[in-house]
């Protein structure tokens, strides 16, 4: 049944089970229930209650539904229109003191949030930032960090101030660099509400007749779901009105790139160590039923060690598909020191960057001393819409300045625990 079908039944038994309370309401007026009667309003009772709480439920559901297959296409910006949208303009325009002035320079901006919002039917905090201008900014570009930006500091943003800059000499952030996109994760973008993925967890069982007759056994197979729900990602900057006034810096650019990243790097660690609590999705690192290895030297595994570890996805059948390492700086490094044997004249991990000869990518984004090896397809990396901007020109108001939060719906979930180990 189609959900506003079955808010409407459900809204409707409701109407049902009130007229029945309100008819034995006038039954007690004018005289005592008998028990049986007493009986039923208690039922009715509980029953609106278990009414309510579906309702609530499907609502919530419709809500997060709205998104669809068309949630993370274009909106139809060309090409000059997304060289002059103005995530600056958007800030003026909801700061303290805007004149009529800055909210008519931000009309392109506001039009493209009511397009993306027309497109999805659900209302932003504050505004969407349609997805041509997500992609020509590389949100998952590798390098992520987090900056509060005031003109009156040096290293958060004064060295931005009183000097004419062209936009690609801005000296970039020493960032980790992200891993997912290069292990071949699978993304799963424009969601509509909660996913839930049938998994085939068990086979039937064969058997073998023999020549005087017999019967086989009856087995049957087994299925469970595999399951992603939106959860929010948010992150926020100050923005000083010093700064805006006195920038000559393409620093419309550069809060815009800043504040992407950071959500792009955080959603990328939380694949591998996210905790499941807070609101974080449950990362590979604490997904129940990953194999193991211990690394009896620290950051220095052995070949052996390494071998061990693809023992762990070969002996669960689940040596396939986007097959790769990932770890930390120190842990590459070291394997790049580490001689196979004594007269070999080979290391651990070559310079072709193959461990096993299966792609090892290095990636600050692990915990130290850690390393992951599997078949990446089977992380599934989930999205919901675009990337939603508030502006509050209220926090800072004080000190003339404005903060901007970015928030964005993604989830993490693994399709089979034995694809993945953990050496560390």
């Amino acid at each position: 049944m189609e959900l506003n079908q079955k808010l409407t039944a459900l809204r409707d038994e409701e109407v049902e089970k009130r007229s029945r309370a309100a008819d034995l309401g006038d039954i007690a007026i004018k005289q005592e229930l008998n028990t049986d009667e007493i009986a039923e309003l208690g039922e009715i009772e509980t029953r609106i209650s278990a009414l309510q709480v579906q309702q609530v439920a499907i609502e919530r559901s419709m809500n997060i539904g709205r998104f669809h297959k068309e949630t993370n296409k274009d909106i139809g910006l060309s090409n000059k229109e997304q060289r002059q949208f103005s995530l600056l303009n958007l800030i003026k325009a909801n700061s303290r003191g805007a004149t009529q002035k800055d909210r008519d320079n931000a009309g392109l901006e506001m039009e493209s949030s009511a397009a993306v919002e027309q497109r999805i039917g659900v209302a932003p905090n504050g505004f969407y930032l349609p997805m041509e201008i997500m992609g020509s900014y590389h949100i998952d570009d590798p390098r992520k960090s987090k900056r509060d930006l005031t003109s009156e500091s040096f290293n958060g943003a004064g060295a931005l101030v009183g000097v004419d800059f062209m936009p690609m000499q801005m000296i970039p952030l020493l960032r980790s660099q992200m891993a997912l996109t290069a292990l071949g994760a699978t993304y799963l973008d424009g969601l509509i509400g909660d996913l839930a993925l049938p998994k085939h967890t068990g086979a039937a069982t064969a058997g073998w007749v023999n020549r005087d007759g017999g019967t086989i056994g009856e087995s049957d197979q087994t299925v469970s779901q595999v399951t992603l729900t939106p959860r929010t990602l948010g992150v926020y900057t100050d923005y000083s009105r010093q700064l805006r006034l006195q920038s000559s810096v393409a620093i419309e650019n550069f809060i815009r790139e800043d504040l992407t990243r950071i959500i792009a790097l955080a959603k990328d660690r939380a694949a591998f160590h996210g905790t499941g609590t807070s609101g974080e999705p449950v990362g590979i690192e604490n997904t129940t039923g990953i194999g193991t290895e211990s690394f009896a030297t620290g950051s220095t595994p052995t070949r052996g060690e390494v071998v061990n570890m693809r023992g762990d996805i070969a002996s669960a059948n689940a040596l396939i598909g986007n097959l790769a390492f990932v770890t930390e700086s120190t842990v590459y490094s070291n394997m790049m020191k580490t001689l196979v044997d004594s007269g070999s004249g080979q290391f651990l991990l070559g310079e072709n960057e193959k461990l096993l000869n299966r792609l090892c990518v290095e990636s600050n984004q692990i915990t130290e001393g850690q390393m992951f090896f599997g078949n990446w397809a089977d992380l599934l990396v989930g999205t919901w819409g675009s990337m939603d901007i508030m502006i509050d020109p209220y926090t800072g108001a004080t000190a003339g300045n404005t903060r901007v939060l970015v928030f964005h719906s993604c989830d993490i979930a693994v399709r089979h625990a034995e694809s993945f180990t953990l050496g560390q």
